[in-house]
């Protein structure tokens, strides 16, 4: 093949690698943009699910023990079971 074809086809490899390159670079920020809103999502569940428990528990003390029962057995940082201790529920 002559140098003009060698030429033409590096280019268009060139054009693709850089068309491979915008792809990537659009699926990973896709990526952080739903890993952001799955994170975004879960935090309003917490907040949701919370909001309902301690809502229950200050109609029910029956639920209010339990769910402090379940509050000691529950895998969680030291900061958090302070914090908890500190409002009454540890």
């Amino acid at each position: 093949m002559n140098s003009n074809g060698e030429t033409n086809g590096n280019e268009r490899i060139a054009r693709l690698r850089a068309k491979e390159k915008q792809i990537r670079e659009a699926i990973a920020a896709e990526t952080v943009k739903r890993k952001k809103r799955e994170f975004r999502e879960f935090e309003r569940l917490k907040s949701v699910i919370g909001g309902a428990l301690l809502a229950n528990a200050a109609d029910d003390p029956a639920f209010a023990a339990h769910l402090k029962e379940r509050l000691q057995k529950a895998a969680m940082v030291e900061s958090e079971r302070i914090f908890l201790r500190s409002k009454g529920w540890l």
